[in-house]
């Protein structure tokens, strides 16, 4: 069963993305990263929990592993229940017991037709900070802050490849949700300052199935720098998901998915004076 469900692609220095069961808003799937070293291996997310995700993780190594988390949400981090012990920053452990839990799996409507295959179970959490760094033998992975998605998103350099695995937080569209779970936009443009200062070659973000250029950080950078809370689209474009008590509401540029230019972020419309605390808007 585990070979029909997940399925890789290899991103050479012995990475592989693996695109996982289950469906998210937008480009429709989710992908986990593992690293492969000379002595461990490092698994980055876990997925919704579907099926049994570590004996395939084992068919691609014998290493032992290390499982790390680039957030808590539903699509990244209920498969660590397969895993005796799992690397998340603390700042998301509430959100990563409710988003995780097998009830709000069941009442998905993106597991769908994998209700029957959810895993569920106890595992130990390890607090992840910044420049927390994982030694595999011939490469080390070190994790960074990179708060904006969740406000314990987590991204992770390694230094054979020079890839930077950024989760949900540097990637396409990002998902800027409500202050409660999500930053304000301040914040997110820290974390993009941030991340600028680190050196990497290529970005692979968990829901697009090919490397990115580091200037993608400089395009985010630049939408969020330019904000006009006037140009935004409500609802948002190829959006499904509901939020209680959000009003998602679309700030960015390009025509969808298909646009190799389509880049930038959902808000809360209905609660913009959080969203800004902090945030300087140009004239």
């Amino acid at each position: 069963m585990s070979e029909k469900l997940f399925e890789s692609l290899d991103l050479g220095f012995g990475i592989y993305h693996t695109k996982m069961p289950g469906h998210t808003p937008g480009p429709g799937r989710v992908f986990s990263s593992l690293i492969i070293g000379s002595e461990k291996a490092l698994l980055i997310d876990t997925g919704y929990g579907i099926g049994d995700y570590r004996a395939y993780v084992e068919s691609l190594t014998d290493k032992p592993l290390i499982v790390v988390n680039t957030h808590g949400h539903i699509d990244h981090a209920s498969g660590n229940c397969q895993f005796e012990e799992v690397w998340m920053n603390p700042k998301d452990y509430a959100l990563a017991d409710w988003h995780t839990s097998l009830e709000t799996r069941r009442n998905s409507k993106d597991i769908g037709d994998y209700v029957d295959l959810l895993v569920d179970g106890p595992y130990k959490r390890l607090p992840l900070e910044e420049g927390v760094t994982f030694d595999l033998g011939d490469r080390t992975v070190t994790a960074y802050n990179c708060a904006g998605h969740t406000h314990g998103s987590m991204s992770f350099l390694d230094s054979k490849s020079h890839y930077l695995f950024t989760g949900d937080n540097i990637t396409r569209r990002v998902l800027l949700l409500g202050v409660i779970s999500s930053t304000t936009l301040e914040e997110f443009r820290q974390t993009l300052l941030h991340t600028k200062t680190l050196s990497f070659d290529k970005i692979v973000a968990a829901h697009v199935p090919y490397l990115m250029e580091p200037s993608w950080v400089d395009k985010v950078l630049d939408i969020v720098e330019n904000f006009d809370p006037q140009r935004g689209f409500t609802p948002p474009r190829n959006f499904g998901l509901k939020v209680p008590n959000v009003t998602p509401t679309e700030y960015t540029v390009g025509d969808g998915f298909d646009d190799p230019e389509y880049c930038g972020f959902v808000y809360d419309g209905a609660h913009l004076e959080e969203f800004l605390e902090g945030f300087t808007l140009k004239k």
